[in-house]
């Protein structure tokens, strides 16, 4: 037990008289300190924790002190703790981690090298020494020094601290450096698959496909890769578009169930049915003859039903014991059920999850929400409704239940209860941009209230700049207010980025608005094969007169 907690429970226990004389002066602060920090008043805390520490010659209570009131940011406090914890413990190297601290606190950069540089050669080092760049209050400092180890060759030949000075890199946004490390680390670990897969997200994210696939044909050669290390392999190669590869990437993984499963992902993601079947007779000679585990099972159906096999699937679904896999399965069933033209068997077993006991309530409330989408899959808005509607009489404040409801109220035209039910989920989660965005589109696309839209879509939009649909709702809501110049580049980009219909139909209203029919009616065109009976495109075909 820590000296410190000894005390603070000694101090309920003994009475002060039997303490010596210089605890019974630290004690007061002490306990002030304590209890300061736990109420969160951390200057308070810190000053406390200094006197305590000059009344006492425990180099804990002074370590302490330098913690707290670098906690709070009070450097002259920090500074006096770690003199008096040198004094007290002039061996105790983590004084130093300390001094790097109060550096950084101080953007002293050029105090920080030196000590950076020693901290970087102790063993296991450069863990506290990535801790404290990250919590350095001036990042600019942060990114100069740690870029400054690496320039000097200061980290460790230890694949660890390199992935983790690159995570330094990542959290201080400092993409320039991320990218030289990653560069660099292969020609020092040439053998370290981490190494090579860091080199070839690297590669792939500044758009260096060759290189990317060097790096990974590289890594694939090494021998006794794990699992995961094949794993992470094969997501690289499924991110260059070279499905196949990630597939092959995985067979020397062997039986193991993930790697089989995302060998049928990527397989799938090819096209190649023969290699499909190879891998369901290969997972299913590798099965026992003795009870299979339900993961095995599970498995099985999910290969089958990749395979178009419904009926297979549902006889392994079938086969699952018990726990969440079992109830996982069911929801399953029931998809399939609907798929083979069984939909009243399906909504009976989707009803009898949803009456059932089950400890999962996530999966009880998944099954409202399925029966909601097989309704919606058949054209029946009405009984999407109505699943939705029975669904939050169990689960009163569930999100993903009121927020389907509120989609399916908009499709109903009840566009009032939409705007009800979507707003009810701003309300309570402000800072999501997805309702944020979902209440905005409506407003904007359904209602007079074209301005508010606005500007929940631009919060949205701050949120999750990269999101298409929100960049397509920014661009639409500037297209409802006649503002189409600006609306244009917003909708073009969110249509580069998802080659969505009611996207691709937004784009040809804005073009059409500007005068540029022509390409109006291709866009258009293209969202037609997307999908022909999309209302927007319905919308603006009639609008154009297609």
């Amino acid at each position: 037990m820590p000296r410190l907690l000894v005390y603070l429970l000694l101090a309920a226990l003994v009475p002060v008289c039997a303490w010596s004389s210089e605890l019974q002066r630290a004690l007061e602060p002490l306990m002030q300190g304590e209890f300061a920090l736990q109420e969160g008043r951390l200057s308070a805390a810190a000053d406390a924790y200094a006197r305590a520490a000059d009344e006492s010659a425990d180099p804990e209570i002074a370590e302490r002190a330098a913690q707290v009131a670098l906690l709070a940011k009070d450097a002259a406090l920090a500074r006096r703790a770690l003199a008096r914890w040198e004094v007290l413990a002039p061996q105790d190297e983590n004084a130093s981690v300390g001094r790097l601290r109060l550096a950084l606190l101080e953007s002293d950069a050029t105090a920080a090298q030196p000590l950076l540089a020693a901290l970087l050669e102790r063993e296991d080092g450069w863990r506290k020494a990535a801790a404290a760049l990250i919590g350095a209050p001036d990042p600019e400092v942060a990114r100069a020094l740690a870029a400054h180890a690496f320039d000097q060759s200061l980290l460790p030949r230890d694949i660890d601290a390199w992935l983790a000075f690159g995570g330094v890199a990542l959290r201080l946004q400092d993409k320039a450096l991320y990218s030289r490390l990653a560069q660099a680390v292969a020609g020092v670990f040439p053998d370290a698959p981490r190494a090579l897969a860091w080199q070839a997200e690297d590669a792939l994210d500044r758009g260096d496909r060759a290189g990317a696939r060097r790096a990974l044909d590289a890594a694939l050669i090494l021998p006794n890769l794990t699992l995961v290390e094949r794993l992470v392999l094969a997501t690289q190669l499924g991110a260059l578009d070279d499905p196949a590869a990630a597939a092959q990437a995985l067979v020397p993984a062997g039986d193991d169930d993930r790697a089989l499963a995302a060998r049928a992902d990527y397989l799938s993601r090819a096209g190649d049915e023969a290699g499909l079947k190879a891998l369901y007779d290969e997972a299913l000679a590798g099965m026992s003859a003795t009870k299979v585990p339900d993961a095995r099972l599970m498995l099985m159906g999910q290969l089958a039903e990749i395979r178009e096999d419904p009926a297979a699937a549902m006889a392994w679904y079938r086969q699952i014991r018990e726990g969440l896999l079992r109830e996982q399965a069911r929801l399953r069933i029931a998809i399939l059920l609907d798929k083979t033209g069984e939909r009243a068997a399906a909504q009976d077993l989707l009803r009898e999850i949803q009456t059932s006991d089950s400890e999962w309530g996530d999966i009880v409330r998944d099954a409202y929400l399925l029966e909601a989408e097989l309704a919606r899959t058949h054209g029946d808005v009405q009984a999407e409704i109505a699943a939705l509607d029975r669904g939050l009489v169990v689960f009163e404040d569930d999100a993903a239940l009121r927020y389907n409801r509120a989609l399916a109220y908009e499709r109903a035209d009840r566009v009032d209860d939409a705007v009800a039910d979507l707003r009810a989920l701003v309300e309570a989660q402000p800072e999501d941009p997805d309702y944020l965005n979902g209440l905005g589109y409506t407003l904007v696309d359904r209602t007079d209230a074209l301005e508010e839209g606005l500007t929940l879509i631009r919060k949205a939009f701050e949120l999750k700049p990269d999101s298409a649909a929100i960049i397509d709702s920014l661009g639409w809501a500037l297209h409802r207010l006649g503002r189409n110049e600006e609306a244009l580049p917003h909708i073009r980009r969110a249509f580069e980025l998802q080659r969505d219909a009611e996207v691709g139909a937004h784009l040809a209203a804005v073009l059409a608005a500007l005068g540029q029919s022509e390409e109006a009616r291709s866009v258009l065109r293209l969202a037609q094969e997307l999908d022909p009976d999309n209302r927007a495109v319905r919308q603006v075909r009639e609008a154009l007169g297609e």
